[in-house]
């Protein structure tokens, strides 16, 4: 089949990078992607790809819908992959009065899905998606419209990766952006209360950000400056030599809707540290496949972290799940598989 795969909106972030994956897995069958972005994410790099470009300025733009009425026109797909709720009004908007429609997939990488309800079929990232979406659909829409939950993917390491024990001491790394919803700060302090009861964990925080001056201060404060680093932003190899280094990995968001990171943690065989908000809690499950920590809470953290520490069979147990997972759940070839399904299934859907 031929796809237009686009996205409208800033898409720093997760979602570029899902519709980058997205085009990889539908290519891996034979089906031909046409990317297609507007010109507020030109700073974003679509790699080798050749990618098109339409500007839209809003979800009333007549100038942006008679545009990509054109470009449908012109492209003829048999499908619309979409990753943002101003993609969907844009290409529905664009197809208004056209004798043939072409069925637009809505990929849901947000809580806020008011917007998309309008696309023809969905793509959720995680169940509490799915229900967000469901919620503000009539039970017509509901029966009618198809709609599968498919994780976003990971990409497996090149080497084995397998679980292996803790070292002594234990090393936390945390790879994100130094903001406030990412939780840095609560891992810090749980370090400090460690290091209090004399439990020393070498943890190093790696990503750039706006609050990163504030988190080194916090480091100082609590005078554990010799058990916590800030590499700063990490390349590819950087990214594995953490890997190689870490018995654990933190992901302590207070709020986020399916870290990448604790896929990443998986691949690699690691033990994740995760909180309990609704978006981790999608993939980590407490003492199944991870440890579970209270959303912004570091004594929570840090009681998990001494616990892993003091129980290592278990930890290594959870290291296990993960990678058991990793592989049977969340690895290219089994998200392509999905992705291959539903979009064939829509096609037929709207064929008959």
């Amino acid at each position: 089949m031929k796809i237009i795969n686009a996205v409208y909106g800033d898409a720093t972030g997760g979602r570029w990078k899902a519709m980058l994956n997205i085009a990889d897995t539908l290519e891996s069958y034979g089906h031909e992607i046409v990317l297609l972005r507007g010109d507020e994410n030109a700073h974003l790099s679509s790699g080798v790809r050749a990618i098109n470009v339409i500007s839209s300025r809003g979800f009333y733009s007549i100038s942006g819908a008679l545009k990509l009425r054109q470009f449908i026109k012109q492209q003829q797909p048999d499908l619309i992959i979409v990753h943002s709720g101003k993609a969907v009004w844009s290409f529905k908007n664009a197809m208004i009065g056209m004798s043939k429609k072409v069925p637009v997939i809505a990929v849901n990488h947000s809580h806020n899905v008011k917007r998309t309800v309008r696309a023809d079929a969905f793509i959720h990232i995680t169940p509490h998606i799915e229900s967000l979406v469901k919620s503000r659909q009539n039970e017509h829409d509901k029966k009618n419209k198809p709609q599968r939950v498919i994780s976003n993917l990971l990409h497996l390491p090149t080497e084995e990766a397998l679980p292996q024990p803790f070292k002594a001491p234990a090393t936390i790394i945390m790879l994100t952006r130094m903001v406030p919803n990412k939780g840095v700060h609560v891992l810090i302090e749980a370090i400090y209360l460690l290091n209090k009861k004399g439990i020393r964990v070498n943890t190093i925080l790696a990503g750039d950000g706006e609050n990163k001056a504030e988190y080194q201060k916090m480091v100082v404060d609590f005078d554990i400056e010799d058990l916590v680093s800030f590499p700063g932003w990490v390349n590819g190899q950087e990214k594995v030599q953490l890997y190689h280094q870490a018995d654990m990995v933190a992901v302590p968001s207070l709020q986020d809707i399916q870290p990448l990171g604790i896929l990443d943690a998986f691949s690699w065989g690691k033990v994740v540290l995760s909180s309990d908000d609704v978006g981790p809690r999608q993939v980590c499950r407490h003492l199944e496949n991870a440890w579970v920590a209270k959303a912004g809470d570091a004594q929570s953290l840090a009681e998990g972290i001494e616990y892993l520490i003091t129980h290592p069979d278990q930890a290594l147990q959870l290291a296990v799940q993960a990678k058991t997972e990793a592989l049977e759940r969340y690895c290219f070839e089994q998200i392509a598989k999905e992705h291959d399904a539903f979009i064939k299934d829509v096609y037929q859907h709207y064929s008959q």
